[in-house]
């Protein structure tokens, strides 16, 4: 599946410089407007430890510009596959993200991103059970074969016992800062209204509390790039890929040495003001559990939306499903990740 993602990735980079090269080589960089994909990837607990290259477009502020982004996100998690009990996610997590990026000069964008996180039993709970109810969707899938009912509401129990029957993993409640990111920004090529193409290079500061499962403890580097193709006036389609070389994390059993991340979206502005966005992001595995099903991997599908309010502000929101949109039948486009997700947010450019 990752492999699949990347190789669509590498023919939309070929695509985007082949047709750079082709236009006006010497026009100026692309102006940076709202739009591009929602900035939310597969927020699962696991891969909330670790650097996470957010989905962005490959533009890149000039100068002095700055751009600030605050985001909301509530993360209803649910897997508890067979054999029952070797994992139990049962949790909830809010996610309070802040965001500041400035040109730099030499066409470069320093970013830098923190956030708050709570992990609690949370309030979605009883609307996810009526939702299922009222339409009659199942809710014993593959991640949770018992099924939601079979379970008490608002749990916070985040739990991996090991193939030898030991708890490796047990955490209830949690608040308290996330990581901080730093990324810094560069153009590969230039910019122009049809395509761009720009590389990020990052590290992940272990702000977060690893002893109570809100960071890794340590310090992570990663570099991604990001690619930008329209087709026509009306559709744009953008990619991002990066690896993560992951710093040890002494207090996460099972924690990965690296990480690759994907991500594919297709974007309709039929307007000024208004983007809709269908995005897929892929991640690999970010803590072996044991579990086959829980350890493969992380894909999740989302379908946003951005409105444009004046030249200073935009508002946008979104609503992630993982594999249970489709029964798993389909895990390119949706498998392992949060049971259901939204996102809310705001960018204003000054």
């Amino acid at each position: 599946m990752l492999s699949c993602i990347f190789k669509r990735c590498q023919l939309v980079f070929s695509t985007s410089v082949l047709l750079s090269g082709l236009t006006l080589a010497g026009a100026s960089s692309a102006q940076v407007n709202f739009g591009g994909p929602i900035p939310m990837r597969d927020p699962d607990p696991f891969h909330l430890l670790f650097l996470q290259f957010q989905p962005q477009t490959p533009d890149v502020l000039s100068t002095n510009k700055e751009r600030y982004r605050i985001q909301f996100d509530i993360i209803n998690n649910l897997l508890i596959p067979n054999p029952i009990g070797s994992v139990t996610i049962d949790n909830e997590y809010q996610r309070l993200m802040f965001v500041w990026s400035r040109g730099i000069g030499d066409q470069t964008e320093l970013q830098v991103n923190g956030s708050l996180l709570w992990r609690d039993g949370g309030v979605m709970d009883g609307l996810i059970t009526f939702w299922h109810h009222l339409f009659g969707f199942p809710a014993d899938a593959i991640d949770d074969p018992l099924g939601r009912d079979h379970w008490p509401k608002y749990r916070s129990i985040l739990q991996v016992v090991n193939p030898q029957g030991k708890t490796i993993i047990n955490y209830g409640n949690g608040f308290g800062l996330g990581d901080t990111s730093i990324t810094l920004k560069h153009p590969l090529i230039q910019a122009t209204p049809r395509s761009a193409l720009a590389a990020r290079l990052a590290v992940k500061i272990p702000t977060g509390n690893a002893k109570l499962f809100l960071g890794s403890g340590n310090v992570d580097f990663g570099a991604d790039i990001d690619a930008r193709y329209s087709e026509g006036r009306d559709i744009s389609l953008y990619c991002n890929i990066g690896e993560v070389i992951m710093g040890h994390a002494y207090d996460i059993p099972g924690a990965q040495p690296h990480m690759q991340q994907g991500l594919l979206a297709l974007e309709y502005h039929p307007n000024g003001r208004d983007r809709y966005i269908l995005q897929v992001d892929a991640n690999s595995l970010a803590v072996r559990t044991g579990n086959s099903f829980a350890d493969s991997a992380a894909v999740t599908a989302t379908f946003g939306v951005t409105h444009i309010m004046n030249r200073h502000l935009a508002l946008y929101a979104s609503y992630s499903e993982n594999g249970d949109i489709h029964n798993y039948t389909l895990p390119g486009f949706s498998n392992i990740g949060p049971d259901i997700s939204f996102s809310f947010g705001a960018e204003y450019h000054p």
